[in-house]
Order: structure tokens, then C-alpha cells, then sequence
């Protein structure tokens, strides 16, 4: 970015360069075709309407660019596996080209559709409490691998007669690990002739990896952050989580206050309670100073069960939890966990068949 320069003073990429961004394979097909500007928008056009519609169907193409077109594949991912709970989620098992596995879940409330995304084949950051980091990492996601979770969401929730409404970037991996890909992918969501997704309906959640919060901030202001945060101090997060060896709090807490400056949207405090570990009235209440004049809200979530030591705060303890920090004026919310029937809940992707 030329220096002095924001994003919002940049001019939009043609839709030339969203191709080539996001199939870099389907934009070399049109560029070894001689095709025209508009061949290219006809192409993003055709593949971000449907879904496993080859492009043979499509006969406003050419019929050599179809072939050519159909030969590179429609879509990044196929689906191995789909299964339904009865709290209205669904849990996608997705095989990408390589074979790398990776997960989708679909989420349905009376109001909104949302589709949470992995943006990387399994994680590198290893959170103990975690299936995706006790998995193992394999590489990260290609923008065209992200949005086509969110295509396969859209297309399943379309034969339901309903609409895909929110993404959220709560799936394998850490978003701001892979940022460049990130960014593009949020792009093609939000845009009018993409899944049409508004930006103020998307969240990206991160473990606190600062200079990247605050570049999100920069070049996508709309879009929300979610930190996952665990602990009140150090010591706690860090045996929790290895990359708080390398960040510390008051680094994470440093970037979000930047993040705000940029954006002024409420940051989400993802929070999973451990019994005996971090769920104490003392340390809701160290929590609660730590979050003192900032703008957030509190997401307390009771821990899904993966293997490991841990065991989930009975509904007493996070309910004393919840109070402590209410008490002290901070905007805390139970949420109540979705998918736990099919592996699908909030740390427990790890693309197993």
C-alpha cells in the first residue's frame, strides 16, 4: 500500500484481479484464452451463484472456454460428509484437491444462517484445550477453499428455502495466521456479486496475534473481532495456550485497544471455563479489571468435552462466573454451545470421518 494511504481510499480490484486472487487456475484458463473483461465477471458470476454446476451449463461461455473452464473444477472442495444435530447445526466434512480434510458447520437460528469457516487445514497453535490444535497443522487454506465453505453453506441452506446471512471465522485454524487469504475470502462474501454477505456480518475470531488485529482493522474496518481469551493472567493463558509464551496480555490487550480506535466496534471476549482451572470468583474477578473501561461483551462458554485432562465448569459455577463480572459492569452472555452431538461445537473440529 503506497505510503499515506488507507484502504478505504484504494480503488476496488477489477473483477479480473477477484479471480486471479481467488482461482489464480480459472483466471490462467481466461488469460490463455485471450477472454475479454467480461468473460471474467460472467465466470465469477457463474461461480459464486451455484454450486456444483458445471460450467458446461452455463452457454452464454464459449463452448472451448467451458471445457477448458469445467477441466479446472467448479469448486476447491468436495463433500465427504454431512451431519445434522437436532439444535439445527450441521457439520461438514470437506476434502480439499490435496486430500487435506477440513470442517464447516452450518447454523441455523429463527432470525439469522450462519456458516463458521476453517481458514486453515487443521492449527499450529496447539491450545490444550482444543481437538483442532491437538490434531496437528497441515497447511493453510486458499481463498478460494474459504469461500467455498461458505458456498457449500449457501447452497445447502438454499434447498431449505433459507439464506446464509453471517460467517464467522471460528473454524480450524487461526484466521490471522493466514491473513492475506483471510482477506480475500471476506471479500468475495461480502461482495454484491459474491455470497453478498454484509461485512458488519462477519467475525473473525483470533487468539491475539497483535500487528495482525490491528491490519485487519485497517483494511476491513466493518468486520468484527472476536479474541479468545481463557485467562486473566499470564501464567494461566500461557499453560493453556502456547502462542501466549510469545504474546502477552497487555500486547493483546494493547492491539485491541487499536482495533477499536480504527473501527470503534465492541470487541467479543471468547472465554471457555475449565473446572478448577480458570473459572474461580477470584478470577472473574481479576478478568473484570483487566476489562475495565473497555468496550466488550463477555462470551462465557462452558468447555465441549474433546480428549484431555479438562473437565467442563458445572452450570453453577459459570452462572457465579457470569455474575461476578455483571456486577462490575461488564456485558457478559452465556452462549449456549451448538453441534456438541456431531463434534461440530467450538473447539472440537478435527476433520475425523
Amino acid at each position: 500500500m503506497p505510503q499515506g494511504e488507507s484502504p478505504r481510499d484504494q480503488q476496488p480490484p477489477s473483477v479480473r484481479d477477484r479471480l486471479a486472487a481467488m482461482r489464480p487456475d480459472l483466471g490462467g484458463v481466461l488469460r490463455s484464452h485471450h477472454a475479454p473483461g467480461f468473460r471474467h465477471k460472467q465466470v465469477l458470476q457463474h461461480l459464486m451463484a451455484s454450486t456444483g454446476v458445471p460450467f458446461a451449463a452455463n452457454t452464454s461461455l464459449p463452448l472451448c472456454l467451458r471445457t477448458a473452464l469445467d477441466a479446472c473444477g467448479h469448486s476447491t472442495l468436495r463433500l465427504l460428509k454431512q451431519q445434522d444435530a437436532a439444535d439445527g447445526s450441521s457439520k461438514l466434512l470437506l476434502a480439499c484437491a490435496d486430500e487435506a480434510h477440513i470442517e464447516a458447520v452450518v447454523m441455523r437460528y429463527p432470525r439469522r444462517n450462519t456458516v463458521c469457516v476453517s481458514s486453515q487445514a487443521g492449527c499450529p497453535l496447539a491450545c490444550a484445550f482444543c481437538a483442532t490444535g491437538r490434531a496437528g497443522f497441515r497447511r493453510n487454506l486458499t481463498p478460494a477453499e474459504i469461500v467455498d465453505q461458505g458456498r457449500e453453506a449457501a447452497a445447502l441452506l438454499g434447498r431449505e428455502g433459507r439464506r446464509l446471512s453471517n460467517v464467522v471465522f471460528m473454524g480450524m485454524g487461526e484466521p490471522l495466521l493466514n491473513l492475506d487469504a483471510v482477506l480475500v475470502a471476506i471479500r468475495e462474501f461480502s461482495a454484491p456479486d459474491g455470497l453478498g454477505i454484509g461485512r458488519r456480518s462477519i467475525s473473525v475470531s483470533t487468539v491475539g496475534i497483535p500487528q495482525a488485529m490491528v491490519r485487519l482493522a485497517e483494511e476491513t474496518p466493518q468486520v468484527h473481532l472476536a479474541l479468545s481469551l481463557h485467562a486473566p493472567d499470564d501464567r494461566i493463558r500461557s499453560s493453556l495456550m502456547p502462542v501466549a509464551k510469545r504474546y502477552s496480555l497487555r500486547q493483546v490487550l494493547d492491539a485491541t485497544s487499536e482495533h477499536f480506535r480504527l473501527t470503534h466496534r465492541k470487541l467479543l471476549v471468547e472465554y471457555v471455563l475449565l473446572q478448577g482451572i480458570n473459572d474461580s470468583p477470584v478470577q472473574a474477578r481479576q478478568l473484570a479489571t483487566l476489562l475495565r473501561g473497555r468496550v466488550v461483551t463477555v462470551n462465557l462458554l462452558a468447555w465441549n468435552r474433546v480428549e484431555g485432562p479438562f473437565r467442563p465448569s458445572p452450570p453453577e459455577d459459570i452462572q457465579a462466573f457470569s455474575e461476578e463480572l455483571t456486577a462490575r459492569g461488564i456485558e457478559t452472555v452465556v452462549r449456549a454451545g451448538r453441534g456438541q452431538m456431531v463434534h461440530g461445537a467450538c473447539g472440537q473440529l478435527a476433520a475425523h470421518r
